[in-house]
């Protein structure tokens, strides 16, 4: 195993390149050589600098509902990260969900199970997407998931994720840090959304760094995540009686298994944040899975999985809603445990104002 500086020496020239390369493409789109397309209906595109692990997700599924129920015909983007399919995948429709997580890739899938009525469509040129669906159905609204180094397709309103816990003045892009940019870029940005909020951080590193970085008069929210209900998967009447004592729930409330032994399992970016999530309702973690983010799990290692919990003692298995539609079906019938995914949702101190933003920006966007 390479000693960490070593490492770092044999890394450093790959990494210069890629930069170069991350810059020399930015510039081809700022000095008009490249030239973004556009589409009819508005675009609003959620992303960030970093390789992952801002929620990005949860922003987008909050942002879709919130336009659906106002009465908008929204339509989601998405590059179907680590899908098993090529070419364009038509996810959901208004009226259901058309496939599943393997064809989709995880998230896209989980957009569709939480938007009911909103279509999310899968392709890697997001343009060739939106077209193609503008042709056959109304849209009213794009949601460009985690579109913002998609230089390629022009955008209304620029949503740029930071977390909060992330030291930003020491970051450093890919592969010595997290970033696939660098924190300049946060000038194409309407808006910054700091996420985290609610966990101690460093603000005025946070300010100085947007200070820095943002065009003057960008908008700045806060955020944080909020871990709302856990959705039981399987619902033997075995697993409810041992938990509940009685009839079982399709989603309970996390307090109910605080002081309680479980297994947390989960294969995302940043495993500690769902760990603490668990931690802050005072839930007792007997055991403890991290599997690397779009872990895919087999049959007989979640079986491994759940007997390993029972031996620890645990009274049920607590996953993300990303992992749960990754399960394989029938390890989840067979489980001796109960299995909850925690549904987690976005939360904003200025939602009113962010609300208003995206609407001004669907305002100024309609061709």
């Amino acid at each position: 195993m390479p000693r960490p500086w070593l490492h770092r020496t044999l890394l450093y020239l790959p990494a210069k390149l890629y930069e170069l390369g991350v810059r020399l493409r930015i510039a081809l789109y700022e000095t008009d050589y490249l030239r973004p397309r556009h589409l009819n209906a508005p675009v609003i595109s959620v992303g960030n600098l970093t390789t992952g692990g801002t929620g990005k997700t949860p922003l987008v599924s909050f942002l879709a509902r919130y336009l659906r129920d106002e009465g908008y015909n929204v339509a989601i983007l998405s590059r179907g990260y680590k899908r098993e399919s090529r070419g364009r995948v038509e996810v959901s429709d208004p009226e259901r969900v058309l496939c599943g997580p393997h064809s989709s890739g995880d998230e896209a899938y989980l957009l569709a199970r939480q938007c009911a009525g909103v279509r999310v469509i899968v392709d890697r040129n997001r343009y060739a997407a939106g077209k193609w669906l503008e042709e056959r159905a109304p849209v009213d609204v794009f949601i460009l998931d985690d579109g913002y180094q998609h230089l390629g397709l022009a955008r209304d309103l620029n949503l740029a994720l930071v977390d909060a816990t992330e030291p930003l003045r020491t970051a450093e892009m890919v592969p010595f840090g997290h970033l696939r940019e660098p924190l300049t870029e946060l000038r194409r940005a309407d808006a910054v959304i700091i996420t985290r909020a609610d966990e101690p951080f460093d603000q005025a590193e946070v300010r100085s760094v947007l200070a820095a970085c943002c065009r003057e008069g960008t908008q700045v929210f806060y955020a944080y995540h909020d871990l709302t209900g856990l959705r039981e998967l399987n619902t033997s009447a075995q697993c409810s009686d041992r938990l509940n004592g009685k009839g079982s729930e399709a989603v309970i409330s996390p307090l109910k298994f605080t002081r309680r032994p479980v297994a947390a399992v989960c294969g995302i970016a940043r495993p500690d944040r769902f760990v603490a999530d668990l931690c802050h309702y005072g839930i007792s973690i007997v055991l403890r899975r991290d599997f690397a983010d779009h872990h895919r799990y087999r049959r007989e290692e979640w079986l491994e999985i759940a007997r390993q919990a029972q031996a620890a003692g645990a009274e049920a298995i607590i996953i993300t809603e990303k992992d749960a539609v990754k399960l394989p079906e029938e390890a989840v019938a067979r489980s001796a445990l109960p299995i909850y995914a925690a549904q987690i949702e976005f939360r904003c101190e200025e939602e009113i104002a962010l609300k208003h933003l995206v609407l001004r920006a669907m305002l100024r966007g309609r061709k």
